[in-house]
């Protein structure tokens, strides 16, 4: 495994993940792009559409970047993919609203997964411009 991204641990946590949610086809679709690879998936999870990404370096295979549509998550522990999603997409997570003075505001998706706590945000104060799955998971 030394010097290369672990793949097919990656993908083959996610796949999983979105077969155990009931989406229809959960295959990514896998590709090099210089020190890096890319994989990306479309399609829908409990009636909502969804575009996941992810990306490993060739330098750190232990964790990847995971775009979940607008979301981005950094450094997210390989092992742990696969229950970020589903956490996502059976409520076990929360949107809440930034509440830093002064700054932009944002919304901010945390799930926790293990020991470890992952947040990811966007810009904005409304929950109405997000996605319709993050939107149930915004905090009153």
């Amino acid at each position: 495994m030394a010097g290369k991204v672990d793949k097919p641990q990656a993908t083959a946590e996610l796949e999983s993940a979105l077969r155990s949610l009931g989406a229809e086809d959960g295959t990514f679709i896998e590709r090099w792009e210089g020190g890096a690879w890319v994989a990306d998936w479309d399609g829908s999870v409990r009636g909502h559409d969804v575009h996941l990404f992810v990306m490993g370096a060739d330098n750190h295979p232990e964790a990847v970047r995971l775009m979940l549509d607008d979301f981005t998550f950094e450094n997210v522990r390989t092992e742990h993919l696969g229950e970020l999603v589903r956490k996502v997409f059976t409520g076990d997570a929360r949107v809440t609203r930034s509440r830093f003075p002064l700054l932009p505001r944002h919304l901010v998706l945390d799930i926790r997964v293990g020991p470890e706590t992952y947040s990811a945000s966007v810009s904005g104060n409304s929950v109405d411009d997000l996605s319709s799955w993050a939107r149930r998971l915004a905090a009153p």
